[in-house]
């Protein structure tokens, strides 16, 4: 069943069994030294510095002007912090805070070809693994024990043999996109980029803190929330007809382009196709109707 599970399996396991899905070439950048916390704590949108070990947040990297840099999970542990998020983002990031160490105690790597990581849904089981392996706490498509295992590389290939072993289902990415839209998750590289800004992405409750005090950026944040709006921001958009939309098509309301769908998939919830989309400001209110390639679809509170 691991490997030929259907869609639906894949989903269901996901929901309401034990699903999981490799997370292919995400980013590890891990910081050490005395002063790691404080450090990174001046470059994103979240408070670091508070964290203890066993804590994360998730937060944004902005640069001066208060666009996105990187987008992920920040994990403490006893002897360092750990930025988890998707490809590709490392180098980058890793080059950003490079310029800003001058005498701080902190030491940058990019960590990404030696931890691999599988978002696991449902009851976490003890894997006999040569290397230490732990479970950080990032909910990706909601409901209930969902968390993301950072293994070792080379132990990579024993811990999802075993949890297939196990039953475990092997979820793929389609069905992966199909929960986390549903959840109102978006990525970054995938929904937004470093064009955007934090607020456009919907995820000031779970990544920004408005009371941290200075960073990079902060300015810029603090201005648009000080506004109490953006002029886009991505939004959940529910199909009305049966074809899955393509990344990238454009919203319409009235004959004028108002968006443009970053990710789509069919959704078992609504029975329905459903997209996420960065919408401008005066078409992105829920219950509002759009135009589309495929047909008719309605702005949607998510999750759903």
């Amino acid at each position: 069943m691991t490997r030929h599970a259907t869609f639906e399996q894949q989903y269901d396991a996901l929901r309401h069994g034990c699903g999981m899905v490799v997370l292919e070439h995400w980013s590890s950048v891990t910081l050490t030294g005395a002063d790691r916390k404080a450090f990174f704590n001046n470059f994103c949108t979240n408070d670091v510095k508070i964290l203890t070990p066993g804590e994360s947040c998730e937060a944004f990297v902005t640069n001066v002007k208060g666009r996105i840099l990187a987008h992920g999970l920040v994990s403490c542990r006893e002897n360092e912090l750990v930025f988890l998020g998707t490809p590709n983002q490392s180098p980058r990031l890793i080059e950003h805070l490079d310029r800003y160490v001058i005498r701080e105690d902190v030491q940058l790597r990019d960590t990404t070809a030696e931890r691999k990581y599988v978002l696991l849904s449902g009851q976490a089981p003890a894997l006999s693994t040569s290397e230490g392996h732990s479970l950080v706490p990032w909910n990706l498509i909601g409901g209930d024990n969902v968390g993301i295992l950072e293994l070792s590389s080379h132990a990579f290939d024993a811990a999802v043999g075993q949890l297939a072993d196990r039953d475990w289902v092997a979820v793929d990415w389609h069905v992966f996109t199909a929960a986390r839209i549903e959840a109102g998750t978006p990525l970054f590289g995938v929904d937004f980029d470093e064009h955007n800004f934090p607020q456009e992405v919907g995820r000031d409750r779970e990544a920004i803190s408005f009371t941290k005090g200075c960073y990079l950026g902060q300015e810029t944040v603090a201005r648009i929330d000080a506004l109490g709006h953006v002029n886009q921001k991505i939004v959940g958009v529910r199909f009305f007809g049966t074809d899955v939309p393509s990344a990238g098509a454009e919203l319409s309301k009235d004959g004028a382009k108002v968006g443009a769908i970053t990710a789509a998939a069919f959704s078992p919830r609504l029975g329905a196709p459903l997209a996420l989309a960065m919408v401008r400001r005066e078409a992105n209110t829920p219950g509002t109707r759009l135009d589309s390639p495929v047909g008719k679809c309605e702005v949607v509170a998510l999750p759903v």
